[in-house]
């Protein structure tokens, strides 16, 4: 169990990683769709300063998840994989599509106006991406996996096909939208450009609390026996609690032009929904009391051999990768603060 438990510390604190990093620049992509004609450049290049070459780092916290997934928890990557097979596909679809538009708009050396078309498709495959990740989240905390799979249908689709996953799904692009803009309030070059990106931060910030009530108030009515957990579950409460408790200093350090406090609140936030459903979750991927289907990640770990070689990688793995990590974001940084 020791050697368990830590394989799942580091999993979950890689899916905490991509979600902070990663949710950070998808949140960004998502903002150029609302940088209207005036100062849409300069928004762009700011936000390429941002982001520079660690948006690509950052994907190494959903690599490294997956090969958790693979290595110790076999069972779980291929049930996934199948259920959620249109889903992933779509996600992955998405991140090649942003990532290549984004270097193509940042190092193509001639500029006309592609340029336009790499910003377009760079901000709908952010929004793209995002939506089908929170759909996956909410697919599992919906756990509408058919317990006999006779068709297509059953195997591949009805597990996210549903009003939920797509609430979740427009929940998760407001609530990175506004963690991003708390970043990029302190990366502006002028009071202008920080103005319009606190603005954004509001909107995006009452988009996020919208479709946040939205959830609650849909799995309400259709008596999702997860929302019954989550009340049952004292950690889950106090994080929701807090959560929204830290929504009135947001907004107090917005209209006080507090922008360093202002990020740091945002990431608090981010942390607490995703200790909270991690607390509601956990050790379930998926389960649904009304179906009778289930998967316990405590019964899908890998031959104890597996487990042993795993934790032993992981743990020199992390020696290797945080340091040279911290070093590149502390470089880069002050690189562009000059």
């Amino acid at each position: 169990m020791t050697t368990v438990n830590f394989i799942l510390i580091v999993l979950g604190a890689s899916l905490w990683l991509y979600l902070i990093l990663a949710g950070a620049d998808l949140g960004a992509g998502i903002l150029e769709l609302f940088k209207g004609k005036k100062d849409g450049r300069i928004q762009e290049q700011m936000i390429e300063r941002a982001m520079g070459p660690v948006w690509e780092v950052n994907h190494i916290w959903l690599i490294l998840s997956v090969v958790i997934f693979f290595v110790g928890f076999p069972k779980v990557y291929s049930e996934l994989s199948i259920i959620f097979h249109i889903p992933l596909t779509a996600m992955l679809i998405g991140i090649v599509f942003r990532g290549t538009a984004f270097a193509f708009r940042h190092y193509d050396a001639i500029k006309d106006k592609t340029q336009n078309l790499y910003s377009l498709i760079f901000a709908l495959s952010s929004l793209w991406t995002t939506l089908w990740i929170g759909i996956i989240i909410g697919s599992l905390i919906l756990g509408n996996v058919p317990a006999t799979r006779t068709d297509f249908l059953d195997v591949y689709v009805y597990s996210w096909l549903h009003p939920f996953p797509l609430l979740t799904g427009l929940f998760l692009c407001s609530l990175l939208a506004y963690i991003s803009a708390t970043y990029l309030v302190a990366e502006s070059p002028n009071s202008r450009i920080s103005g319009l990106f606190r603005r954004r931060a509001i909107k995006a910030n009452i988009c996020s609390i919208f479709f946040g009530g939205s959830l609650f108030l849909y799995a309400h009515l259709s008596e999702i026996t997860h929302l019954q957990d989550f009340f049952k579950n004292r950690l889950s409460l106090t994080a929701f609690g807090l959560s929204t408790l830290l929504l009135f200093f947001q907004w107090h350090y917005i209209k006080k032009n507090r922008e360093k406090k202002l990020r740091f609140f945002g990431v608090a936030q981010l942390t607490l929904i995703f200790l909270g459903w991690m607390a509601v979750q956990f050790p379930y991927v998926y389960n649904n009391h009304k179906l009778g289907v289930s998967l316990n990640i405590y019964k899908t770990v890998a031959p104890i051999e597996t487990l042993h070689h795993l934790m032993i990688a992981l743990a020199i793995g992390v020696l290797l990768i945080i340091p040279p990590y911290l070093y590149l974001l502390h470089i880069f940084k002050r690189t562009v603060k000059k």
